[in-house]
């Protein structure tokens, strides 16, 4: 049936069937009805809606009535969890005070921007009615500090989940709304999430103190309070805040969640049975381009994410060492595996290779993996094992290589175990056939890890023998000339002992008696 029918019947047909009715009920009552016989009429009679007028009137039918379609999805689409996180959503929230609400500012006074004020009221009361294990169970996990410096009005009133490593803890004077609703005493917190380094914190607000940082109601307000911990913070964001940095350092900025308490943790969390195992689900590594360079400094508008994606690899391998990514890596992958179409399936996989570093060279950090730690990088280039056309794979890791002097051109046997980041595009050392004073650029497989480890070569096995055989030989004739000079010397001896012995008895008759 299509729109504007009813049945089989036109609109237009049922429109004019119903206006001729209501002719001909005119003319039946007369042209001059009076009031008191329009008022003997039944007030409470239906017509197709059910309804009449109080002057007995019928109303005009609706849309609803004239089509009357089944307005409700036969199966629903959503989950128990989605129904779950639908209850703890912040109602109303396209209302004008969260449309003013300002970013890259401290939080404003009442003064100075009332309509931010009361929406951080209603942030930290909402929070507040909520259950601290729901908030975690509900909480969005897929997105990085650094998105909602980029998109902050995208994120606005989601709930947002961070684990991380707490530093700093203070207790700040509630403002009289909420000491007027119950609020008592509140909170803020200063959180590094995991993989993420120290100059993009986390700013959390919350309500319920938990026990192990009781000694922060000690200190006087806005004191901050050293604090060391693994801890889960789940809260609404509520803006991007800039805050100066340490030691006079440039402005931060980072993301203000408001919650109802932390979570301590007893250590790092895992993001999958393995800890060396990277999560996946991060929405930023969904901006990892294939067969284009590899950015790492003064990322662009385009490049930003990936450059993010790859300070994140580099922090996270950083974090283990080379054996205990060697041990839960996977060996059977060959390079053809991360060329051709299956890269796909292992992209920020923990793989190892085996072979020749043929070139390393040291590059220069950068101020976000500076602050976690990492101060310089190494690039090498590794041609695996049983590669028979001689492919290279780029490895990129924050440990020198023992014994090995980062001079471009080397050649030492290792092997490396590092997350398949990418196939990239490279400037190879072959002259463009063309146009000589260029290169030809192609494409290589780039993996992230600790370090490289140095192996046995086993094209130098063969020399290594023949070098011990010769000096075996040396040794050997050496000993053959000296124990024939000692048989020379014990002959010799013998032999004037054997002359005496014939000397003294020459010229003696044998039949005389013996002396």
């Amino acid at each position: 049936m299509s729109v504007g029918t009813v049945g089989t019947v036109p609109l237009k047909l049922k429109a004019a069937a119903l206006f001729a009715l209501a002719v001909l009920s005119g003319f039946a009552h007369g042209p001059f009805s009076t009031v008191g016989t329009a008022s003997a009429q039944p007030t409470n009679s239906s017509n197709a809606s059910g309804q009449t007028k109080g002057n007995g009137e019928k109303e005009k039918p609706s849309e609803a009535d004239l089509n009357p379609l089944d307005r409700r999805d036969p199966v629903p689409a959503d989950s128990p969890r989605r129904k779950g996180y639908d209850q703890l959503r912040i109602p109303d929230t396209d209302r004008t005070i969260f449309a003013e609400i300002a970013d890259f500012k401290p939080v404003a006074a009442q003064d100075k921007n009332p309509r931010e004020y009361d929406a951080w009221i209603e942030y930290v009361l909402h929070a507040r009615k909520q259950n601290t294990h729901d908030l975690n169970e509900h909480g969005i996990r897929d997105l990085v500090p650094l998105e909602f410096a980029k998109f902050p009005r995208a994120y606005r009133t989601e709930l947002v989940r961070f684990d991380g490593k707490l530093s700093c803890v203070r207790r700040l004077v509630p403002p009289p709304q909420l000491r007027s609703s119950g609020v008592s005493a509140l909170y803020e917190a200063r959180l590094v999430p995991l993989d993420e380094s120290p100059a993009t914190p986390v700013s959390f607000v919350f309500t319920d103190l938990p026990e192990s940082l009781a000694a922060v109601s000690g200190k006087a307000p806005e004191e901050w309070l050293d604090a060391d911990g693994w801890v889960t913070a789940t809260g609404y964001f509520f803006k991007t805040m800039s805050v100066a940095g340490e030691q006079g350092s440039a402005v931060v900025n980072l993301p203000l969640l408001i919650g109802k308490g932390l979570t301590p943790l007893p250590g790092p969390p895992p993001g999958s049975p393995t800890p060396t195992a990277l999560d996946k689900s991060l929405r930023l590594y969904k901006f990892i381009q294939d067969d284009v360079k590899m950015t790492r400094a003064r990322p662009t508008a385009a490049t930003w994410a990936e450059v993010a994606a790859y300070n994140r690899v580099v922090l996270h391998a950083a974090r283990f060492s080379a054996e205990e990514l060697e041990r839960d890596a996977v060996t059977d992958v060959r390079f053809a595996d991360l060329f051709e179409e299956p890269r796909i399936g292992h992209r920020l996989s923990l793989v190892k290779f085996e072979g020749r570093l043929i070139s390393l060279r040291r590059m220069d950090s950068n101020d976000w993996l500076g602050a976690a730690g990492v101060t310089q990088l190494f690039e090498g280039w590794l041609i695996p094992d049983h590669e028979q056309r001689g492919n290279p794979v780029c490895v990129v890791f924050s440990e020198p290589l023992d014994g090995v002097d980062p001079a471009r051109r080397v050649n030492k046997w290792v092997t490396f175990a590092g997350y398949s980041f990418k196939r990239m595009r490279y400037e190879s050392a072959e002259e463009d056939a063309k146009n000589p004073s260029k290169h030809i650029d192609k494409l290589a497989p780039l993996l992230i890890g600790k370090k490289p480890i140095g192996r046995q070569d086993p094209e130098q096995a063969t020399p290594v023998t023949w070098n011990a055989f010769g000096e075996g030989t040396i040794i050997g004739a050496a000993l053959l000339i000296l124990c024939a000079g000692v048989f020379a010397l014990w002959y010799r001896h013998g032999d004037r002992q054997a002359r005496a012995e014939m000397d003294a008895v020459r010229g003696r008759n044998p039949f005389d008696p013996p002396a």
